[in-house]
């Protein structure tokens, strides 16, 4: 018996250790891998919003801090959208959404990111659904003019998969 109590707290503890951290509510990932964020959202029968950021971007912080953290605390945006964020400055190569190695900077380039932040609604291809959201124009309005956004690109994305628009509609 003593043996088997010892074997079980062992397991215990390891599938512990090995159990990933719980991430808070509000937290934003950052992406290199497009190609796992599209399996992902594929599966999930959702948009991907991908939020072109810098470091040294006040308004992309205001953005973040006073709208996308409150939507996910609120558990506004689950089930309806995979948010990732993406610096524009980071170099080197990242995982295209068909998982091919490109640089940073064409992906930057493939969607026309002159200003930060700019949020753009893409499917699992990287297809952009909806036009971007450029810029941070308060809490109040960009709340609003981003549920339209969201609303809009999961109505685009029903309509180029048909078998996922009960999901996605809540239908």
């Amino acid at each position: 018996m003593n043996v088997l109590v010892k074997l079980l707290c062992s397991a215990l503890l390891l599938v512990i250790s090995l159990a990933p951290l719980a991430e808070p509510l509000d937290q934003i990932q950052t992406s290199r891998d497009w190609s796992v964020e599209a399996s992902s959202a594929r599966g999930a029968g959702i948009p991907i919003m991908v939020i072109f950021t810098a470091k040294s971007c006040g308004y992309c912080t205001q953005l973040r801090d006073q709208v996308l953290q409150p939507l996910l605390r609120q558990g506004a945006l689950k089930n309806r959208v995979l948010i990732r964020e993406f610096d524009i400055d980071s170099g080197g190569k990242i995982t295209d959404f068909d998982g091919e190695r490109i640089r940073s900077r064409i992906f930057v380039k493939r969607y026309d990111i002159y200003a930060t932040p700019t949020v753009v609604l893409v499917d699992h291809l990287g297809r952009a659904l909806t036009d971007p959201i450029v810029g941070f124009n308060g809490p109040e309005a960009y709340t609003e003019f981003l549920d339209h956004a969201i609303s809009s690109a999961v109505m685009s994305l029903a309509a180029l998969s048909p078998r996922h628009a009960a999901n996605l509609t809540g239908n």
